[in-house]
């Protein structure tokens, strides 16, 4: 196996991460993989496990992220942490840019903007895109690199771009409106979209995956404003509180990551998760018990009076873009 086979270049990836974030004094966290319990969000499915002993079954869970065990650390005082922990989601495909196993990292500061997470994105993809590159034969000092035919500048600034404004441009609706299922489901029938059986979200995902990404281009850049309803993680924004304090990072046309600034109160996320449970047991999805223990852990970072922010980033799809391979089978040597 040569040193710049795709494996291997994602290993390189993997070390030109560890190297970032200790140089600036980051603590690595080793996530746990079995857990009783999880937080419980929209859209994310866990896998369930059985542990018998003792003459005992225990339904056991997968973590679809490392943000539990990460924002229990911030809550025993640890002010910058990170994890790139193995991560599992459940009722997605294995296809060239998803897989139900990867690689997830992920990282949060204290007293911090999501602005600041930003910027972070911009320094590491520009740190690892030059670690890597002697592995691929390319100028160091370059800071573009060829995915797709298409040439990619990682040199900072990256764009920055508002999903409220960019929905109202393309779609002639306001976001705030369509934030209603009556309004939502208006501009879907202007669309041609199928809505007697679809929920908001649904609704709402294939304007932007149909309207929204496709002008989002292949330069890295980062979507900011989405809605509040649909960000149960985020704190939202203290003059528009109908949108979150989010962003979505993106490279190559390609959903790279998801950061915001941290929502802490503990009771507002436990009433949307508990929405969230009962909608899974109505519609007879994949569930788990929410997990009390990240709770009280909003409530210890709560109490600090500090604000947090941080990111969850696909180290998978990060590795194949800076490698320039089209898929993620090329990337992740053992996968199903």
């Amino acid at each position: 196996m040569k040193n710049n086979h795709p494996y291997l270049i994602r290993e390189q990836v993997i070390k030109a991460i560890r190297q970032f974030f200790d140089e600036r004094s980051f603590y690595e966290i080793t996530v746990p993989v079995l857990n009783r319990a999880l937080p419980l969000e929209p859209n994310l499915y866990s896998f369930q496990t059985n542990w018998y002993h003792h003459d005992q079954q225990e339904k056991l869970f997968l973590p679809t992220s490392p943000e539990s065990a990460l924002k229990k650390m911030l809550a025993q005082g640890l002010d910058k942490v990170y994890a790139i922990a193995p991560s599992f989601r459940n009722l997605e495909p294995a296809d060239v840019e998803h897989h139900p196993e990867f690689l997830m990292l992920e990282w949060y500061r204290s007293d911090a903007h999501y602005t600041d997470i930003m910027r972070d994105v911009e320094k590491l993809v520009q740190f690892v895109s030059k670690k890597i590159n002697r592995y691929l034969q390319r100028d160091s000092s370059v800071s573009k690199i060829l995915y797709r035919g298409k040439l990619l500048d990682l040199s900072s600034p990256w764009k920055v771009v508002s999903l409220e404004e960019l929905f109202e441009e393309v779609t002639n609706f306001s976001l705030r409106e369509c934030l209603q299922l009556k309004k939502m489901k208006e501009l879907a029938n202007k669309l041609n979209y199928q809505v007697n059986d679809s929920n908001w979200e649904q609704l709402f995902n294939q304007v932007v995956m149909d309207k929204i990404e496709p002008l989002l281009g292949d330069q890295p850049l980062f979507l900011i404003d989405f809605p509040a309803q649909i960000s149960s993680l985020c704190k939202t924004q203290t003059a528009k509180p109908y949108l979150a304090d989010r962003f979505e990072v993106y490279l190559a046309g390609l959903e790279l990551g998801n950061g915001n600034n941290e929502q802490l109160d503990s009771q507002l996320v436990k009433e949307k998760m508990i929405k969230e449970k009962h909608h899974r047991e109505a519609n007879r999805l994949p569930t788990h018990l929410i997990e009390e223990e990240f709770l009280l852990a909003l409530d210890k970072m709560r109490q600090t009076n500090t604000s947090y922010a941080g990111i969850g980033l696909g180290v998978d799809r990060l590795a194949m873009i800076l490698a320039g391979e089209e898929s993620l089978e090329k990337i992740i040597y053992f996968g199903l």
